[in-house]
Order: structure tokens, then sequence, then C-alpha cells
């Protein structure tokens, strides 16, 4: 049932996707605000019972549902566990902008693309090297940030989802999951301080605003558990990215960036793109003087990530962005083979 239900709701968000402006969607972020506003935001204690709140509380109410459901009938179960995988995972949340900057891209249209990664950026609430390529970033800082933002999307929406949906029972792990990347985002604090940051000359001063823009109760906490929620599923991906492309590099560039950067709380985006990309053999890190954006190590020098040692990379461009979809739909087929074998050792158990 675990496999079928998830083939019936990636099927049907092929058909008919969730965006992310849909009413649904709109009415749980206006609940997500709202239960912010009610936590004390310079208190940790009200902050972590509303996320437990939140994301407990609704993992417990779907099994539930699927469990009043299934004793009525087992298809009526199977297909509130689709019903509900459908609302939590799929591509099409963000394949449409990748696709759009990749075309752009191709066709040498510049402009459109870093329009395009500039609705993706506001809608995803990425961070300052993204906003910065999105305004001035030439071809390599535009492709870079767009896979740097699909492989990190992907598994916010696929792959984290369908780990949590095998590990905990009916739809609770891939609700809980769910919820905990959409309060990350929800209870992130406003990243659009890009111009003010970018005329400031000094680095540590443009650095320690970032931190004061980050550093209230909801993003932090909101931060802190997505990070330990997606600990394992992150590093799942990252060996399967391993598998399906360059072993050696993959392994051996997510070492090096990990032990680089052992504090950092982006857990997600650092292991899943050192990863990518060893696998692909594309620098997707931060180079410290982007060429084709004057001024931009200014800005991105306090985010970048040595590459002196380590594998031959190349730029990304926009073949470097078909490249990253292979690698992702490579990873889709092997985590529908440990899926299968994973429903196989339940049935026969």
């Amino acid at each position: 049932m675990t496999l079928i239900s998830l083939l019936l709701a990636l099927l049907l968000e092929q058909v008919q996707p969730v965006r992310e402006t849909s009413v649904l969607r709109d009415w749980l972020n206006n609940q997500l605000r709202r239960v912010r506003l009610m936590a004390a935001p310079d208190q940790s204690g009200p902050v972590w019972a509303a996320w437990y709140l939140v994301v407990a509380g609704a993992a417990v109410l779907s099994l539930l549902l699927v469990w009043l459901l299934g004793m009525v009938h087992p298809i009526l179960e199977l297909l509130a566990t689709a019903a509900i995988l459908y609302l939590t995972l799929g591509f099409r949340r963000f394949s449409h902008w990748y696709s759009e900057i990749q075309a752009s891209l191709a066709r040498g249209d510049l402009e459109s693309a870093r329009q395009t990664l500039a609705q993706w950026v506001d809608q995803s609430k990425a961070g300052l090297p993204a906003q910065v390529a999105s305004q001035r970033g030439d071809e390599s800082a535009v492709a870079r940030e767009s896979i740097r933002l699909g492989m990190t999307a992907a598994q916010q929406h696929v792959f984290g989802v369908i780990f949590w949906f095998v590990i905990l029972p009916g739809p609770s792990g891939a609700v809980a999951y769910w919820l905990s990347a959409l309060l990350l985002r929800s209870w992130s604090s406003p990243r659009n301080e890009l111009s003010r940051l970018a005329d400031q000359p000094d680095v540590e001063a443009m650095a320690g605003d970032m931190g004061n823009i980050a550093d209230d109760a909801h993003g932090r906490i909101s931060s802190q558990a997505f990070r330990w929620v997606d600990w394992l599923p992150v590093r799942v991906t990252a060996a399967i990215f391993a598998v399906v492309g360059n072993f050696e590099d993959a392994i051996g560039l997510w070492r090096s960036r990990v032990i680089a950067a052992p504090e950092s709380t982006d857990d997600t985006e650092r292991v899943l793109i050192a990863s990518g990309s060893g696998a692909m053999g594309i620098e997707l890190g931060l180079p410290d003087a982007p060429s084709g954006a004057e001024g931009l190590d200014d800005v991105e020098g306090a985010f970048a990530v040595s590459s002196s040692a380590g594998p031959s990379l190349r730029e990304p461009d926009g073949s470097a962005m078909a490249s990253a979809i292979g690698l992702v739909w490579r990873a889709v087929l092997v985590w529908f083979f440990m899926v299968l074998l994973f429903s196989l050792g339940r049935w026969l158990a």
C-alpha cells in the first residue's frame, strides 16, 4: 500500500499539480502566521510548544483520519493516504521555475532567466547569494543558484517527504516533514535586505546584519527543528547522489565541505550541494569572485566555500542544469526501488 499510495500521489501531481499559490496553501500560511503572532517572539518555550503543536498535532490527526477510514474500507485508507501525499509532495511545486530558467538560458535570454530566478527566490525565501545572482549574476551564477535551489527544493518537496512517509506509520511522517519545511519558510525572518546590505563596504558588518535578521526565536527554532528532522533524510539523498553519479568525487566533496563548516545551520543545502556537486562534476560552491558580476565578491565573500582542494569541477551553465535534472531523476528511481524493497519486506514479514 505504501508504494501504491506514492505512485498515485505522484501521478495525480503530474496531471494536476498543487501550486504554492493555491487557496489551501494561502489559508495554511495565514494560520501559521497567526500561530507565530500568538507565540512570544523573545521566548523559546512558547515557540517550541507552538512548533510541536502544529507538526505533531497535524501528524497525529492525519494518522487518525486514515485509520478511521481504513476501518470502513481499505480502499478508503489507500485513497486518503494518496490524497495526503498529493498535498505534501511533488516536483511541480518548483519545477516550472527551473524549466523556465533553463529555457531562457538556452536561448541566450539572461535577463529573463534573472527575472524568473528572482520570482523563485522571493517565493522560496532563498538566501543572499541567490538574490544577488537574480539581480546581476552572469549565466554561470544564475545556473548555479538555480541548481542549488532545485536540489534543495527536491529534497524538501520530494525526497524528505518520501523518507518519513516510509519510516513512520500512515501519512504521519510525510505530514510532519512537510509542515517542518513549511514552518522553516513561514517563520524565517525576512531576507529581502539585499539592497541595504549590498551597499555596505564592510563584509563583517554585512554578515553581522544577516545574523541579526535571522536572530529571532521563530526563525531560529524552525531552522533548528528542521535541521533535526532533515538530518538523516538529507544524508540518505546525498548518498544516493553519490551512487548514481561520480561516487568518489561526491563523497570527497561531501566530507571536505562538511568539515569546513561544522557549525553551519544550513545542513540540508550544505550536505546536498556538496554531494551533488561532486556527483555531477560541476562547481556549485560559491566562488570568491564570480566572473561577470562586478562587486559580487564583496557580497558573497562571507558565504564562500573554498574549493581550492578536491576534484576538478567545471563551471555551471545551461547544460549543467540538464545534468542536474538527470541526477535528480536517477535518484528518484533509486528511491522508488528502496520503497519497493521496504514494502516487500513489510509484506513478507
